[in-house]
């Protein structure tokens, strides 16, 4: 039972959390630590960045600038491959520079692509779609153009582009990739959500000053047969936006298409772990740590938690650079909440446990045995073993007569009254009382805790009962019951301790011939008319504290020779 429940713990806690992944729980969480898997990588040399910076604006004058602009820079880079202007020309500025600037455009041997923008977005399904695009101004209709959008994700990180935001517009950076690389996006790769591959943090692509490049102050050859990407850097234009290698500084928007151009030519493309996938693992994970929990001790299974976790955050690194996006919170959460849960269980199992044999063994032995029984529940393992004790019986002499002569309600009274006081003694003397078989008491010493002394202790619990007896006598008496009498047998020797009985069903007691001797004695005391008898054995071990009067060898069933006995009469002082 105790090994389903834990399984079924186990499995529990995999579903919970599997649910908490399918209702998208924590989402947030598992982008920002996807996002430390990012970088890393070199830039290509075929793509380079030439940025209107704080630089340009200083020296070129306040932006916007006229078209003229760039119609010299364009005539600067006519031996670049292709050239991206990140600009939205939407309104007109000087008539005979607009149309320059587009005669420029047309003229031109290269491809030049501008930027157009939707302005808004509305959904469809699940599908992102774009509405109202605004596009360049009439004079440039001869350019190629691609929607610059960027759509960041919920905590304003962007990670991916939407690649199809309907129509037939196509996104900026697809478009510069088909001019340059002379390629094409199958429709697979056309994603809703595309996800970026960023090489590193802002920066990592070459980067040259507008004004630079149209003073004449770098080297035409720096852009012979590159592509050349034309976008605000300044913060002042405020095209700056975090991404996941940002490390707390923006990244200008067209470094983004950069990147993204890069992942198409690279086509080291990303696509993140299904939930179906994750959920698999968590459930592989959870019955890992539940078989370690189960089959080795706790401190091993300890230090499998974090060795297991490591482990498959590793993996996740290794599986990042084969395109997969692996969720690095929930199978960490569940190798992590399945342990807790099953500690938690396996702690209210052995409190349970331990209650179970408090309550049991408060009644039979003293507040001491018990608490070193909690503390080793083994010693009550089913079978027992061989230790050395001394074995305590009693029985009140004519309890045939006496009970014969009383109602039965009388009768138990009497009884609770003479076995309370007799099983007080033996708990306050560290004894444990095994049995009561109708007015005898079955009780030894020496075990499940180990006493040296256990034969002195038991003469001295012996000697007390009859010291006991004298006032509990008078109590009874004055109630109108009968004086009560008993014989007290003692035996050490070896005998087997433990639980008894079915694995359903067990008593803890003790079993073997010093028991069944010690039950002869005190059978014998009838015959002598004696109180106490106690064995050779018990005699030795008891030591020289006590004062006894030896009886001789008599024969006692069981035993094929005499045993010599002794009558134990009290301490000497």
């Amino acid at each position: 039972m105790e090994l389903k429940n834990s399984l079924l713990i186990a499995i529990i806690t995999c579903f919970v959390l599997g649910l908490l992944l399918f209702f998208g729980f924590f989402s947030n969480i598992q982008l920002k630590l996807a996002d430390n898997l990012y970088g890393g990588k070199q830039a290509l040399d075929g793509i380079v960045i030439v940025g209107i910076d704080d630089k340009s604006l200083q020296e070129i004058g306040r932006w916007p600038w006229e078209r003229d602009k760039f119609t010299e820079i364009i005539a600067m880079l006519n031996e670049s491959k292709a050239i991206g202007i990140d600009i939205t020309f939407t309104e007109p500025s000087d008539y005979e520079s607009d149309k320059k600037f587009g005669e420029s455009i047309k003229n031109s041997k290269i491809p030049i692509v501008l930027a157009e923008e939707y302005i808004s977005f509305y959904k469809n399904g699940s599908q992102v779609m774009g509405n109202e695009l605004i596009k360049p101004i009439s004079e440039l209709n001869s350019s190629k153009r691609g929607y610059v959008n960027i759509i960041t994700d919920n905590d304003g990180i962007a990670r991916a582009i939407n690649l199809n935001l309907g129509g037939e517009e196509k996104a900026f950076s697809e478009i510069l990739y088909e001019e340059y690389w002379k390629d094409s996006l199958n429709e697979e790769q056309k994603q809703n959500r595309f996800l970026i591959n960023f090489i590193g943090a802002p920066k990592s692509f070459d980067y040259y000053s507008f004004s630079d490049v149209l003073n004449n102050k770098v080297n035409k050859s720096e852009f012979n047969d590159k592509l050349v990407l034309i976008g605000a850097t300044s913060a002042d234009l405020r095209d700056m936006i975090f991404v996941p290698t940002s490390a707390g500084k923006a990244m200008p928007g067209i470094e983004i298409h950069a990147n993204i151009i890069q992942t198409f030519i690279k086509k080291d493309y990303l696509r993140e772990q299904s939930k179906q996938s994750i959920f698999m693992l968590m459930i592989v994970f959870g019955i890992i740590i539940w078989f370690l929990l189960y089959k080795f001790r706790i401190i091993w299974s300890t230090l499998a938690v974090p060795i297991l976790i490591m482990g498959y955050i590793l993996f996740a690194i290794i599986r990042f650079e084969s395109g997969v996006i692996m969720n690095i919170l929930y199978v960490p959460f569940t190798i992590l909440f399945v342990y807790v849960s099953e500690i938690g269980y396996k702690y209210s199992i052995e409190k349970k446990g331990r209650l179970e044999i408090k309550n049991a063994f408060s009644k039979y032995v003293s507040s001491n045995v018990v608490s070193e029984i909690i503390k080793n529940p083994s010693k009550l393992k089913l079978g027992g073993d061989k230790e050395e004790i001394t074995v305590f019986f009693s029985d009140i002499r004519g309890f045939t007569a006496i009970s014969g002569k009383m109602k039965p309600e009388k009768l138990v009274h009497f009884m609770n009254e003479y076995l309370s006081a007799m099983t007080k003694i033996v708990l306050n003397h560290n004894g444990v009382v095994d049995k009561y078989i109708g007015d005898a008491i079955m009780a030894f010493w020496g075990a499940p805790i180990k006493i040296k002394n256990h034969a002195e202790i038991a003469c001295q619990a012996s000697l007390d009962m009859l010291e006991e007896l004298k006032h509990l006598n008078k109590r009874l008496q004055k109630e109108g019951y009968p004086e009560i009498k008993i014989g007290i047998g003692l035996n050490t020797g070896e005998a087997v301790i433990g639980n008894m009985g079915s694995y359903e069903r067990f008593d803890y007691t003790a079993m073997g011939d010093t028991i069944n001797l010690g039950s002869r004695l005190e059978n014998k005391t009838k015959e002598l008319g004696v109180s106490i008898i106690i064995s050779e054995s018990t005699k030795k071990a008891a030591g020289n504290k006590f004062i006894t009067k030896k009886l001789g060898k008599v024969k006692i069933e069981g035993k094929e020779k005499p045993v010599m006995i002794y009558e134990l009469i009290g301490k000497k002082k």
